[in-house]
């Protein structure tokens, strides 16, 4: 029989569509990668399966959506995306709790070239305020791929919209990426948005590469790198040489990150070459920002750094390059509070230029070339290091007060122009050396992995898990966990759903427990929930035997209420070395996770979350070369659950100002210890953050031995009662970029050393704000004050007994200073600032002095 050409064609389109049928559900898999990722991909759909190919012709548009949408109806997961080009001509929308994710690899020096996974943008060309090419929706996330325009020319650049935006609510990813050449890269807010993370980014994005703004929750930008030589090394059609006038556009006219408002913002690892401005910070929609920046280096940008105005609680920069070609750090006239810089090198023809009010705080910094020039305000600069013969300090007749100690000069003395009086200026030439800055690396990538790459679906028949109604899952689960034990390890792994705990579960070296979500995620999300039910005299929830994991789970107690808390026990504690906890969120633990009472060493713990009531963190037990990174405790991991969901009706729910969400907030500040630090030895704790508790971070002994080695690295309290509490231990604890808000409660102390305490602490870098009593309270011990801010400081520093040496302290407001005990206390004030003339025990004193318990030098009053 004859087949008509209408006939042949309707075949082949059903034939065609029969091929690339949709799943109905996901079916979960391993993915096996080509190039190395840092845990196990599984994912439950591929692209492939809706029709899309990587052949670099054909539009995948339709069939991204399809399988991003489908995976959002399952109640999220992965949707995998091979190695491959993938023509995108319109738009696309990543779904609450779903994960794109593709094959990637860093370009590096050796291997500069665009590989793996790449989509090729084609919507909104002309059009700079246009519908952004993907939106991530809360709980979601994009990560392994790369973008690339390709109609993009080097030589006629043309604007598009946003790459990637945060749609909005808690929780965005945008990691191991590469913007090959997007004219605007990574964009969040301006509308209200939290708790976005962007990590591993590279490119050569045009006119921005990431901009940010009215974000109320803490955003986090790790190991980010922005440089023409990514685009001109990727190999891709119409990239420019290496050598081109391309660069010289990028560099009048592209800025690597521009941050507007943004509370509490943490930065560290980024990398800025060849732009305009390599990072920007403005006013935003709602405000100006706070923030704490750790290695940072830009280099060959006009400017390096610009800040025009900073909220009053300021900003710090820590071990940090900023090699500018105009200028290295430059401050606008709006800027009125402080600035931080310690260990940092800047260079430019002006190297530091300030034409605000507020105070610039520059500590064992380097200033290698170029003048230091301030209109206004205050410079304190001390132990620092001008090596250029030309640079000249430049200081206004409206500049309030410099004081300059210990500093070493390439010429005596040093050249100072100064148009104010001359009593302003405080100048000891004295060397000062402070202690050398702690060795630690908060970028190292860390492999968590199962012992084998094998995967148990606990929904399977095999192992009968329901995750839809009240009957208990535990036997399913530790049936699973079981097997993939004793036959050497794997994933046992947990599609959304709402499971049962009825019982415990005991994870077996080598096993990972795993649920839906790739990235950071909030209560908000659902996916994988695990809702407990302790019995009476439960052992820990979950137990972790050496080797063995979680990640991507979401646990909740249904019982657990604040008009009636119950003492619950861990809900999760280590049981042998090498284990890791990564992503996963509760919302009501009692007791969260538990890494003190057997020893853990070589722990890791990234992104644990959640509203836990009485232990956050616990660390101890001898344990050894732990880290824990990017903790955050709030209480709307409880109040905002998602309610639709019936096993959150227990959820406080309503503003933390009434109701029983107030009365969580203010169960927390008495109650809660967030980071609970004892015995344990080279101990890295990272970017961690609590919104409500008794102690922010407690630092304790254990069989009469404290923490040693100990460093604590952006460490954010707020909230609180107490910030931080140095209880007991005899040994050195190091605290960097620590940010301490001391606040709606009584007996409000922001540090605190105990009478037990015999150790040293240090602090460098450190913002306070909200309503202290009291600065510090030194009860004992020997506590370092290196460049702090203090917008309020209450009663200011307490000395009953143990020592203080304060270096570079603002004290913003008025107020005391310093309580001196007549005996066994002791205290060095140098290069502090206040308003007001500086006191000792409620008398004035000269800012110069010399007695066997108080020594004073270059402080200025404003």
């Amino acid at each position: 029989m004859k087949t008509l050409p209408m006939e042949r064609l309707i075949l082949s389109l059903l034939l065609c569509g029969a091929a690339h049928a949709a799943p109905d559900s996901p079916r979960w898999r391993i993915v096996k990668t080509k190039y190395p990722t840092t845990d196990t991909v599984v994912a439950g759909f591929s692209v492939l399966d809706f029709g899309a190919l990587g052949d670099g012709r054909r539009d995948c548009t339709r069939a991204f959506q399809q399988a991003l949408d489908s995976m959002g109806q399952a109640g999220g997961g992965t949707v995998f995306v091979p190695e491959g080009r993938y023509v995108i001509k319109g738009t696309l929308r990543i779904p609450v709790s779903v994960t794109l994710r593709g094959e990637w690899a860093a370009p590096t020096k050796d291997s500069p070239r665009t590989r793996g996974t790449v989509l090729m943008v084609y919507a909104g060309r002309g059009q700079a305020e246009g519908t952004p090419f993907m939106t991530v929706d809360y709980c979601a996330g994009v990560k392994d791929m790369s973008f690339w325009y390709p109609e993009q020319d080097p030589e006629n650049i043309v604007p598009y919209p946003y790459c990637l935006k945060q749609s909005g609510g808690d929780n965005a990813t945008f990691e191991n990426l590469t913007l090959v050449n997007a004219y605007q890269g990574i964009r969040i807010g301006p509308g209200g948005n939290e708790l976005h993370y962007v990590h591993n980014v590279y490119g050569t994005p045009l006119q921005v590469g990431i901009r940010y703004d009215s974000t109320t929750d803490i955003g986090r930008i790790e190991n980010v790198h922005f440089s023409p030589v990514y685009w001109c090394q990727s190999g891709l059609a119409k990239s420019p040489p290496s050598n081109s006038g391309f660069a010289s556009w990028l560099l009048a006219h592209g800025t690597g990150v521009h941050m507007e408002r943004s509370d509490w913002e943490y930065v560290s690892y980024v990398h800025v070459d060849g732009y305009r401005r390599g990072y920007l910070v403005t006013e935003g929609a709602r405000g100006a920002a706070n923030a704490q920046f750790y290695g940072l280096v830009i280099r060959n940008c006009q400017t390096a750094v610009e800040v025009q105005e900073t909220n009053p609680f300021g900003m710090v920069f820590t071990k940090c390059t900023f090699h500018g070609l105009d200028y290295g750090f430059r401050v606008g006239k709006k800027f009125d509070a402080a600035i931080l810089l310690s260990d940092c090198e800047v260079s430019a023809d002006q190297a530091l230029y300030s034409q605000g009010t507020g105070c610039f705080i520059i500590q064992n910094s380097q200033v290698t070339r170029g003048h230091i020039r301030l209109t206004g305000g205050v410079l304190a600069m001390t132990a620092s290091q001008v090596r250029d013969a030309g640079t000249q300090i430049f200081l206004g007749s409206a500049v309030q007060g410099a004081s300059l100690v210990g500093n070493t000069f390439p010429q005596d003395p040093p050249r100072i122009n100064s148009d104010m009086p001359p009593e302003r200026l405080k100048l000891i030439t004295r060397p000062m050396p402070l202690e050398a800055f702690p060795t630690y690396d908060g970028n190292r990538t860390r492999v968590t992995r199962p012992a084998r790459d094998v995967l148990y679906v606990v929904t399977d028949a095999q192992w009968g898990a329901s995750g839809q109604d009240k009957e208990d899952d535990t036997p399913a689960l530790q049936k699973a966990l079981d097997h993939a034990g004793k036959s050497g390890g794997g994933i046992v792994f947990v599609p959304a759903g709402n499971y049962i705990l009825r019982g415990s579960l005991a994870v077996p070296s080598g096993v990972e427990l795993r649920g839906i979500h790739d990235v950071p995620h909030h209560t908000q999300g659902n996916g994988s929930l695990l809702h407990v039910y302790p019995g009476p005299g439960q052992e820990p929830t979950i137990t972790l035997r050496a080797r063995s994991g979680l990640r991507g789970l979401a646990f909740n107690y249904p019982d657990q209420r604040m008009q009636d808390v119950r003492d619950y026990p861990f809900l999760i504690q280590g049981r042998g070395d090498d284990i890791y906890v990564v992503h996963v969120n509760c919302a009501n633990a009692y007791r969260f996770l538990d890494l003190m009472t057997i020893p853990c060493h070589r722990h890791y713990v990234d992104y644990l979350s959640g509203s836990p009531l009485r232990v956050g963190v616990a660390v101890g037990g001898g344990s050894t070369q732990g880290e824990v990174r990017n903790t955050q405790f709030n209480p709307h991991y409880w109040t905002r659950c998602d309610r639709r969901n019936p096993f959150f009706r227990n959820s406080p729910g309503g503003r933390m100002q009434r109701g029983t969400g107030n009365m969580l907030w203010t169960f927390q500040k008495e109650k809660l210890d967030a980071m609970w630090v004892g015995h344990c030895r080279q101990e890295l704790l990272f970017q961690n953050f609590v919104y409500g508790s008794l102690y922010g971070i407690r630092f304790t002994q254990q069989q009469g031995r404290g923490p040693e080695d100990c460093v604590v690295h952006g460490h954010g309290t707020d909230g609180s009662k107490v910030g931080v509490f140095f209880e007991q231990g005899s040994g050195r604890i190091d605290l960097i970029n620590a940010e301490l808000v001391a606040m709606s409660s009584q007996d409000k102390v922001a540090i605190k050393l105990g009478a037990d305490f015999q150790g040293s602490a240090r602090l460098i870098n450190t913002l306070v704000w909200g309503s202290p009593d009291t600065l510090a309270q030194v009860d004992n011990g020997e506590l370092w004050l290196q460049g702090l801010h203090a917008f309020r400081h209450g009663n200011g520093i307490q000395i009953r007994q143990g020592e203080v040496k304060a270096v570079n302290v603002h004290f913003f407001g008025p107020g005391a200073h310093l309580s001196l005990a007549e005996t066994k206390a002791k205290a060095t004030l140098i290069g502090n600032i206040t308003r007001g003339p500086l006191t000792v025990n409620g008398k004035r004193m000269p800012q110069e002095s010399q007695a066997p318990n108080l020594v004073m030098r270059g402080n200025l009053t404003k």
